[in-house]
């Protein structure tokens, strides 16, 4: 990065901006918004050339992407999804080779495996983002999408003649698909048709409808909010299939639950308002409640069919965070966030507490997905079999099968991804952010670790929308992890690892708490002399990459490079792009004087200062983002560009045909995975 690099300079805009509580905000560069146009086209093409003329170059670039092939590509394989009586059984695979899982099926236990849906046979911007099997196991109903994982639509297949059924269901972007009982229809989450809605409200007015097979006339719209146009639904149908949970989310925060009875089509309320979060499972005649209502780290009640809304506590509230609880085999499985790790309880059906599970190492079991938390202990209530998922920092994600009787955890799928493991250490430390308070951070490297205060470290965190920084694997990190390098994660305010109180510790104007946690652990490992600021890089991915942007402007001496991705940094206009309206209540609204005036203390986009030496940095935009406005990263590398003249370079990387959550081939996300770790090697000046 030290030899000087070429940029065209964004044309400035001299007149472009708006007023915005009595102060005007400049946006000189508000004309790169309309990525399609010729100029913007041609800019940004520009740009592109000079960051691979950068990254391309990089000494051992090729054993970069040996690492992260070995890493990336390795069989997988789910547990098996039981369809009705006769024993057949779905199953999700990949090879080693596959860019893509496929859905596989076997008409009995022992039986071959037969492909149902093979999406390495579709182009490669196309993903297959969900599949659900019918009751019996006759049809599957799984979303496509193009060019990312956002923005499905649902087809339904013929499992034994391969056929699509010419069915449609209405709507826009399905997801959270559920099948009714008798298997002639199901239920799904939709925004409505074009048109039906007013222009810039496509992307909202959730709702549940249910699609009849063959039928003629249009899905029929079953539930959703005729108030608030920002909720988004959910649908699961019990294991009894006399009910479907229907979920209406205020985003990651609160939700409003209701079963919807399938015999006679009754609605019945669960928790009517959203005020707090639910997770909700029909045991017999009885309702399981996960809620943090009355208890920020989660408590587990009961409730009678007969009585929804009348509660008892269960699993009372504990020190650790509850994040859900599973009814598999007769008993009750208890996943706890411990210092942002998982622990798993088993309790008895009253909630007497049975026995710990004991776990392979530290790690973690649940995932964070659409329909918030979801488990990672699997199997049905009546039956026999309890699968747990598990991945670690240096084991990718596997499947065990628990034997309660022996209290015996078995491997049934551990991937071998080339990392030794025991050659590894995970540690948890603790340090005060800049109002003292504790906070956790986990650290992984080599056993070997020299601390001589000048080894790579690859800092990331979140901090927001209740999501925590739990241990996951990544290509990207066991590569990292192979070539010396030190992998920091803090549990920063704004997260969800220590319960609600947590995340509202960042929530709108007190969103500054995340921000000088991440500087403090920036700080505290030089301090503890693993690194220095020339050899730290800081790495942030959505709202993760809001939270190294804005450190990066509050604090440029305490990092050397940062790795900014998908990220949202014009914090006065995020509302206007697509569903992010809804995240004002996360952010807070630029509308509101107060919160728009705390946005604007801290968007990147607005605090770019000519006399500041910024570090080195990347602004990686996913071209074909539904979450994260693809523009930001333009803006925000225009202005550096213009302004920013004491430090950088600032470099743009377009994530062609990719959408939030990365590229829809294997392919697609190692070369990606190759790219940032160049940026990591030419910024630190690691050798691979």
């Amino acid at each position: 990065m030290m030899k000087p690099l070429e940029f065209p300079l964004a044309r400035r805009d001299p007149v472009g901006g708006y007023t915005l509580h009595g102060r005007w905000f400049d946006d000189p560069y508000g004309w790169l918004e309309q990525r399609d146009s010729g100029e913007a086209q041609a800019w940004m093409a520009a740009q592109e050339a000079v960051t691979h003329s950068v990254l391309r170059a990089v000494p051992g670039r090729e054993r970069l992407r040996d690492l992260v092939a070995r890493s990336a590509r390795h069989a997988r394989c789910s547990p098996p999804i039981l369809a009705g009586p006769s024993g057949r059984e779905f199953v999700w695979r990949a090879d080693a080779s596959d860019d893509k899982p496929r859905l596989m099926f076997r008409r009995g236990r022992d039986a071959p495996l037969e492909t149902v849906l093979d999406p390495n046979t579709w182009a490669d911007t196309e993903a297959l983002t969900f599949a659900v099997p019918s009751p019996e196991g006759a049809y599957v109903a799984f979303g496509k999408a193009v060019g990312g994982t956002h923005g499905a639509l649902i087809h339904v297949l013929d499992v034994e003649t391969g056929r699509l059924l010419p069915d449609r269901p209405r709507g826009t972007s399905h997801t959270s698909l559920a099948w009714r009982p008798d298997g002639a229809g199901f239920f799904y989450a939709a925004c409505p048709e074009p048109g039906e809605v007013p222009p810039g409200d496509e992307a909202h007015w959730n709702a549940i409808y249910e699609h009849r097979l063959g039928s003629d006339r249009p899905a029929r719209r079953i539930f959703g909010d005729n108030r608030v146009k920002e909720y988004w639904c959910t649908v699961k149908v019990s294991e009894c299939r006399r009910f479907a949970v229907l979920t209406k989310w205020d985003y990651v925060h609160a939700n409003a639950v209701y079963l919807l009875r399938i015999e006679d089509e009754a609605l019945i309320p669960v928790a009517p308002e959203p005020r707090s979060l639910q997770q909700v499972q029909v045991i017999g005649e009885s309702l399981l409640i996960l809620t943090d209502r009355d208890a920020p780290r989660g408590r587990l009640c009961v409730a009678s069919l007969t009585a929804p809304t009348e509660w008892r506590t269960l699993i009372p509230e504990g020190e650790d965070t509850l994040q859900t609880v599973a009814g598999v085999g007769g008993r009750l499985y208890a996943v706890y966030s411990h210092a942002a790790s998982h622990r798993v309880s088993i309790h008895a059906e009253n909630g007497t507490w049975l026995r710990g599970l004991q776990l392979p190492a530290l790690g973690s079991v649940n995932r964070n997905e659409g329909e918030g938390i979801v488990s990672g202990i699997s199997g049905s209530w009546s039956g026999g079999e309890v699968w747990v998922n598990f991945q670690s920092y240096v084991q990718a994600p596997s499947v065990y099968r628990y034997d309660y009787s022996e209290d015996r955890l078995t491997p049934y799928h551990v991937p071998d991804v080339g990392l030794d493991a025991s050659e590894y250490v995970t540690e948890q430390v603790w340090y005060e952010s800049l109002d003292e308070t504790r906070v956790s951070m986990f650290l992984i490297h080599r056993k070997d670790l020299v601390r001589d205060g000048c080894q790579p470290v690859r800092l990331s965190g979140y901090g927001g929308f209740n999501i925590s920084m739990e241990p996951r694997f990544t290509a990207v990190n066991a590569a990292w992890l192979q070539l010396g390098g030190v992998l920091a994660f803090p549990n920063v305010r704004g997260g969800g690892e220590y319960g609600r109180a947590w995340h509202e510790a960042a929530l709108k104007t007190r969103r500054q708490n995340a921000f000088d946690d991440y500087i403090a652990a920036a700080r505290w490992l030089v301090s503890a002399g693993y690194t220095t600021p020339a050899r730290l890089v800081s790495r942030g991915n959505s709202n993760g990459g809001l939270l190294v942007a804005v450190t990066a402007m509050q604090a440029p001496e305490a990092f050397g490079a940062v790795y900014c991705r998908a990220p949202v940094l014009d914090m006065l206009r995020f509302p206007r792009f697509s569903h992010l309206g809804s995240a004002v209540v996360e952010y807070g609204s630029p509308d509101d004087p107060v919160e728009g005036a705390y946005l604007a203390g801290y968007s990147p986009y607005h605090n770019v200062l000519p006399d500041r030496r910024y570090p080195t940095m990347l602004f990686a935009s996913a071209l074909n983002d539904q979450v994260a406005p693809p523009q930001d990263p333009l803006k925000m590398v225009a202005r550096l560009q213009a302004e920013g003249t004491q430090g950088g370079p600032f470099i743009l990387l377009p994530l062609r045909d990719s959408g939030h959550g990365g590229g829809t081939t294997l392919t697609a996300l190692v070369e990606q995975d190759v790219d940032e770790l160049s940026f990591y090697c030419q910024a630190l000046g690691v050798v691979p």
